[in-house]
């Protein structure tokens, strides 16, 4: 989007996002009104637990992945609030959305209310996504911490892939010559990601 604006966002719970931007779901009910229609960022809530999920796919039917899987703490992508209506049960409204649009992720901290993103963070290609992602929590060893590993093309093998891995706000380097932080050549991307984890956990 053109620099130099701002872009509403709200934050919302891990399996809802995914099913925004998977399954076609397209109601979000908030206490705010919101002008419309408007474009809305979404945010991935950072606190979600497999229960969370498995309770979600378990009301709505729908298959997800798992908890560790679902871009926690990130934007993920833009929908089109085309309406918003009070509710009258309980004085709450509903935002009716259109065009879920994916864009490249990228972390930022979520808050309860409505809230803006510079316009310039939103790029709505896509493409730059690693292949495969996935996050957690290492209790013991040392580091410890928050860990992040992605999957991407080998720089220089076709139909190879290699792991970035990040712990506790610090990155693994040493990787492949002129592409430091890519870690290994693997001929499946789900491979590479395990044998990221392995790493970080060795």
């Amino acid at each position: 989007m053109a620099g130099g604006g701002s872009v509403k966002a709200v934050t919302v719970k891990a399996p809802l996002a995914w099913a925004i931007f998977n399954a076609g779901h397209a109601t979000l009910y908030r206490n705010e009104h919101i002008d419309c229609p408007a474009q809305l960022a979404i945010h991935v809530g950072k606190f979600c637990t497999q229960p969370d999920v498995e309770e979600f796919s378990r009301k709505s039917g729908l298959i997800l992945p798992p908890r560790d899987r679902l871009f926690l703490g990130q934007v993920v992508g833009v929908v089109e609030v085309v309406r918003c209506q009070r509710v009258r049960a309980n004085y709450s409204r509903v935002w009716m959305l259109a065009n879920p649009r994916p864009i490249k992720r990228f972390g930022w901290k979520g808050q309860t209310q409505l809230y803006d993103i510079p316009d310039d963070r939103i790029d709505f290609d896509a493409s730059k996504n690693p292949i495969l992602e996935e996050s957690g929590y290492k209790f013991s060893g040392n580091p410890r911490g928050e860990w992040r590993v992605t999957v991407w093309p080998h720089p220089t093998e076709e139909d190879r892939y290699s792991y970035a891995a990040g712990i506790a706000g610090g990155v693994m380097g040493g990787g492949i010559y002129g592409h430091t932080l890519l870690h290994g050549c693997y001929g499946d991307p789900e491979e590479a990601l395990q044998a990221g984890i392995k790493e970080l956990y060795s």
